[in-house]
């Protein structure tokens, strides 16, 4: 391999330069992002069970609806998000005009009254269906933005440090704030406390993703050509492209198990802490400890990931996530302290997690366009949202599912059955997907030093046809 000269190098080290205000910006991004998703995963399937006194299987469906309606939505906001890219030279501005539909739509989930059983439920689905289609136009782009941002593997890892910090900060601050403000407006009901934590954290991720899509500078050399062909050979691309990258693959296999042990562990916790331990006082602290855990320690995992590598450090986050699953199976009604350490565990093992993957993810599309000559951008985060979003829609159903088998019932004492379902959604399911997740990490074949060849290779002039 012949090495690039040195005026190439500088011009390569600026632009894959990326500046304090825009990785702060970045940040900042996933902060508003998951201060609505988390505050959805912790306490939508909750308040549709709970408040609007759905029947789980029904809340479940909702879910699956949402699955479905992604299906079609995402890969096409995707290339229509990559095509606006590729004449703008921004994916920022998209983020931008999403903003407030985000805040609104996921205000208007927990605005639905309790009533006739289908009316309430229609209400639901409908704006369930409209908050996931305005979070898809902004995180498509969002998530992009790496991938446009650098090359360099190692600032990838930086930026998705920052992420992870951000949405830990954004989960920490809803899984806080609502249940203080359900708590300060019990005398109105536990209904009416949602709904004005639901208005309020709206609010503030609409006005946190303006800023962030004001504060990220994009590198206009890092712009995708044009797409030349329409809207079906463009997903066909995608699929081409997926199918030739197995080092995709296994990321959007590590997507799938990863949200959905997650998911189960988050959105099951409430029905726990309430119905098993028959302890809501410790909501707050159980809530918010993964979330400090993952502010800690992201850093770290990135700093470990720059000693070793993106694979050995997610393998270590995984297997510190599984110790606190375990422990929590073992232990499950244990005292708050060995629960809060249960969780902390989990917190640390799961900031691994975002950190590698969504640094990895650009690397696999500089994989791909080296393997097939065509750069899938936008398309390739669009697949990997589309898989986590199905993926937290499975753990809803799956939650819903199992809850409606072991006969829970709203605002009544859980027979030991339905306790023992609960259990097993937050420790032994996660505990078991970790151990998969395990042997797919293993054989991740893309090293530091191997991408680094490939974007050499892509920065070469290329000859022929």
């Amino acid at each position: 391999m012949s090495e690039l000269d040195p005026a190439s190098e500088t011009a390569a080290e600026t632009a894959n330069r990326v500046s304090i205000v825009t990785r702060a910006s970045y940040g900042a991004g996933d902060l508003g992002f998951v201060l609505v998703w988390q505050g959805a995963a912790l306490f939508l399937l909750y308040f549709y069970t709970d408040i609007l006194h759905l029947a789980p299987w029904v809340a479940g469906a909702i879910y699956l609806a949402g699955m479905v309606w992604d299906a079609v939505s995402d890969p096409l906001i995707a290339t229509w998000a990559e095509r606006h890219a590729a004449r703008t030279g921004r994916y920022g501005r998209i983020i931008g005009w999403a903003a407030l539909p985000v805040g609104l739509t996921y205000a208007a989930m927990f605005a639905i009254p309790a009533g006739g059983a289908a009316v309430t439920a229609i209400g639901a689905l409908v704006s369930h269906l409209a908050f996931r289609t305005a979070f898809t136009c902004a995180a498509m782009p969002y998530s992009a933005l790496p991938a446009r941002l650098t090359r360099d593997g190692d600032v990838r890892t930086a930026l998705s440090a920052v992420r992870v910090v951000g949405a830990a900060i954004g989960g920490l601050a809803v899984a806080i704030a609502t249940p203080l403000i359900v708590q300060m407006a019990a005398e109105s009901g536990e209904g009416a406390g949602y709904r004005l934590a639901a208005i309020a954290t709206g609010a503030l991720a609409a006005a946190v993703l303006l800023l962030s899509s004001l504060g990220i500078r994009e590198t206009p050399t890092a712009s995708p050509p044009p797409p030349a062909t329409g809207y079906l050979g463009d997903l066909g691309d995608l699929w081409s492209g997926m199918l030739r990258n197995p080092p995709l693959q296994r990321l959007l296999a590590l997507m799938l198990l990863a949200t959905i042990g997650f998911g189960l562990f988050t959105q099951n916790m409430l029905y726990f802490l309430n119905h098993v331990l028959a302890r809501p006082e410790l909501a707050l602290p159980v809530l918010a400890t993964p979330a400090l855990a993952m502010i800690v320690t992201a850093p770290l995992w990135m700093m470990l990931s720059a000693r070793s590598s993106k694979r050995f450090a997610m393998l270590a986050g995984i297997i510190t996530a599984l110790a606190g699953y375990l422990l929590i199976a073992i232990a499950p009604t244990a005292g708050p302290a060995l629960i809060l350490v249960s969780v902390g565990l989990v917190g640390i093992g799961s900031a691994a997690l975002p950190v590698m993957f969504w640094s990895m993810v650009p690397d696999v599309i500089d994989f791909g366009e080296l393997k097939t000559g065509v750069r899938v951008e936008a398309r390739t985060f669009g697949l990997t949202t589309f898989v986590q979003k199905c993926a937290a829609g499975l753990a809803a159903l799956l939650a819903g599912g199992l809850l409606a088998w072991s006969g829970y019932t709203a605002d009544a004492v859980q027979t030991p059955v339905a306790q023992s379902t609960i259990i097993a959604m937050i420790s032994w399911l996660p505990a078991g997907l970790m151990a998969a997740m395990i042997a797919i990490v293993w054989g991740y074949p893309l090293s530091r030093e191997r991408h680094r060849e490939i974007v050499a290779d892509l920065a070469r002039p290329r000859t022929g046809s």
